[in-house]
This record gives C-alpha cells, structure tokens and sequence, in this order.
C-alpha cells in the first residue's frame, strides 16, 4: 500500500474516531462536569440564575467577539451565520450551529490525530486532547475573542473543560486504535 493511500485511511479513520471523541466529551459534560463544578455556574447563593457578565479578563487583542455567557462554539457559529445571512441567528439556529461547530471541530481534530499519529492510541489520543485544551481551549479561543480569558474562569472551569479534552483524546486514540486493527489496509 501506497504511503498516500496510508496517509489518508489514517485520516478517515481519524475522523471517525474525532466523531466518537465528540461523543465522549459529550458524555464527560453530562456527567462528570456537575460533579467538578459542584453548584451549578451561575446561579447565585439562593439557587436563582445570575445573568452573565462581559468579560472583565479579556487577553483578546481585536476585543471581545463573544456574547456574555455564550460558548466558544455557539459564538464562532453565530459570527459564521452573521457573515453569511447579514444578521443574528435564532435562538434554535443558534443552538444547532454550536453544535454543529463542537461536532465539526472534534471530526477535524480527529482528522489531525489520525495524520500525525497514525495508528491509535488511548494514550497518545488524551495527550493530543491536553494538547488541544492547552494550544487552542486555553491559548487561541481566548486570544480570538471567543471566550473569557484565563482569569475569567474559576480553577473548576479549567479542570473541567481538561478533563473533557481528556474523554475526547481517550474517546479518540480508543476508536482509532480499534478501527485500524479492524479495517483492512487494502
């Protein structure tokens, strides 16, 4: 088999196995991230909603982008939707585009795993998750405006948007790993 051939199996694979990291991130934010947290961000002493505040800790050098309390990826599928439709999204629109970003995101990633690393590996797969949560979730999401500076985030928030990096990378090197001994090469 062809190097190219090699490469881009590697790469499919790698994306299945991004999908599957996704879903397991998913799953580390359904349930082991309340119990990180503790009480639910947000809320105030009394149980009662907090509305979100403007980022006070911004390292962003073009400023701000997103919206007080939205996510990374609901503010770069919102920006994304403004640039194209020429103006705000829905709520619904809104809530499908972050999705849709998250899930494109994690296949793309896990495109990159499967052309660096090659062959699957739980192990390799959570160090290139911490890699993805220290290079981009830590460094160029907030450098982008996309999310509150480091500052802007409790310890907790930190530990947890890791520990889902982690479940994506072992969700990731697992699924490769697994689809590369059960694919034929040719």
């Amino acid at each position: 088999m062809s190097d190219r051939h090699s490469t881009y199996r590697s790469i499919l694979i790698g994306l299945v196995g991004g999908a599957a990291g996704t879903l397991a991130m998913g799953q580390y934010w359904t349930r082991v991230a309340p119990v990180v947290e503790g009480s639910s961000e947000g809320e105030d002493g009394g149980g009662q909603q907090q509305k979100p505040k403007p980022d006070q800790h911004s390292i962003a050098p073009l400023g701000q982008v997103h919206e007080p309390g939205e996510s990374s990826t609901a503010a770069l599928g919102r920006l994304a939707y403004e640039g194209v439709a020429g103006h705000a999204p829905g709520k619904q629109t809104r809530a499908a585009l972050s999705e849709a970003v998250h899930w494109g995101m994690g296949a793309v990633s896990g495109g990159l795993y499967g052309a660096l690393a090659g062959r699957g590996n739980p192990v390799k797969g959570a160090a290139f998750g911490v890699g993805l949560w220290a290079l981009i979730d830590e460094g160029l999401v907030p450098l982008l405006g996309l999310q509150d500076g480091p500052a802007g985030s409790p310890a907790r928030g930190h530990a947890n948007r890791l520990g889902a990096h982690v479940a994506y990378g072992l969700g990731l090197g697992l699924t490769v790993l697994l689809l590369d001994a059960a694919l034929p090469e040719d």
